[in-house]
């Protein structure tokens, strides 16, 4: 008698903890089926991309206007929403000027209150400025202090350029691309360079990290183009030190610079041996479209 009033028990508590455990996942199973009826996709987006030469697309053969149309392609054919895109860059741009064609283009400021998604392109032409300053430095290690030098002030640019947009737009998420090295495979010897370009790319990422509801979208791998593989870069090095020794880099580098050496990376323009070309601008919108999946939520989903 006994040990069946301890198996009735037994029984009795396995049944009320079966019916609880299904109770429980039913309300589980309501609640979601809640929140994925409470979370609905916007039906059209706002991007707005500013910047330099990047943003304005110079270099692209396709003549999508850079990144920017093709970004906007994606988006339609892979979330079924319509785009529209408001591009405001302008080439030769560094940070400091991009704020000043905000704070002074009234048709800027509009497009970018209604912004649903912001893009920008920063700091190549501050870093290039640099090294124009500093093209005659005796050394390499004294190019590198200048431009270390210089950090501070694009930094500080840089902060003054997204608390403005921030003005106009709290909400939007902002996408900022880093920088490349066009110059790599003609002067692989020169570490430098990659190093300043590295730099210049930490304090966008800084930046975006600092603003809350930014993203830093990488794209120094532009540097490399189709020498993919350690063996490839070091075999460029070792050409690159040979022809380009001390008494004739000045020259060898006005002859990549103005179009007179053919480019050899095969992301790059033949035009100016500088920016991106159809390859480069598609590899943009990869890196670009990567990133904004991840944060789908801050700009697909209605709030």
């Amino acid at each position: 008698m006994r040990k069946f009033a301890i198996s009735f028990i037994a029984i009795l508590l396995i049944g009320i903890g079966a019916f609880y455990g299904i109770k429980t996942w039913e309300n589980q199973k309501n609640n979601l089926n809640n929140s994925q009826k409470s979370v609905q996709k916007v039906s059209h987006i706002n991007l707005v991309a500013l910047g330099d030469s990047l943003t304005e697309g110079v270099g692209d053969e396709k003549k999508m206007k850079g990144y920017s149309g093709r970004i906007a392609k994606e988006i339609r054919s892979n979330y079924d929403v319509s785009v529209t895109v408001s591009n405001f860059g302008k080439a030769g741009d560094r940070s400091d000027q991009i704020q000043k064609r905000l704070d002074t283009q009234q048709k800027f400021q509009t497009h970018l209150k209604k912004a649903n998604v912001i893009v920008m392109t920063s700091g190549g032409n501050d870093l290039q400025q640099l090294l124009l300053k500093n093209v005659l430095a005796t050394s390499q290690k004294t190019l590198s202090a200048a431009v270390a030098a210089g950090q501070q002030s694009y930094q500080q640019k840089l902060s003054a350029l997204i608390k403005d947009i921030r003005s106009y737009n709290s909400d939007a998420p902002i996408f900022i691309f880093g920088n490349y090295n066009p110059l790599y495979v003609h002067f692989a010897d020169r570490s430098d360079f990659n190093a300043d370009v590295k730099l210049f790319n930490a304090i966008n990422a800084d930046a975006a990290k600092k603003d809350g509801n930014a993203y830093f979208v990488s794209i120094f791998d532009l540097t490399y183009g189709q020498f993919k593989t350690v063996a490839q870069r070091k075999k460029l090095v070792k050409e690159a030190a040979s022809s380009n020794s001390s008494s004739n880099s000045n020259a060898a580098m006005t002859a990549v610079l103005t179009g007179q050496k053919g480019v050899s990376n095969a992301w790059i323009s033949t035009e100016d041996n500088y920016h991106p070309n159809n390859k480069g601008y598609n590899y943009m919108t990869t890196q670009l479209f990567n990133k904004m999946k991840k944060e789908a939520k801050q700009w697909l989903i209605k709030q």
